[in-house]
């Protein structure tokens, strides 16, 4: 019984040792610098959505959603709306 019991602890360990080399293998691979460089790309893409040229960087919930499905910083459309500048 101590000896299903053990080996079926080493087969665990073995399968965890195998899944950790992959993961670390994943990340000096092509596939792996692909999936950083889309991570990447995808972070700086939804920073740039969130920066208005004029007022600077702004909070995803102040951000103003047009009919177009555009985003719109809520200071531009005020002075849109409203038209004047504060």
């Amino acid at each position: 019984m101590n000896a299903i019991m053990l080996e079926s602890a080493l087969f665990i360990a073995l399968l965890a040792v195998f899944g950790a080399l992959f993961v670390t293998a994943l990340g000096f691979t092509p596939f792996g610098r692909r999936i950083r460089q889309t991570a990447n790309r995808k972070r700086i893409d939804r920073q740039a959505d969130l920066t208005c040229p004029i007022h600077g960087l702004q909070r995803e919930a102040d951000l103003v959603r047009l009919p177009t499905g555009e985003p719109l910083c809520s200071h531009c459309y005020k002075e849109a709306v409203h038209g004047h500048i504060d």
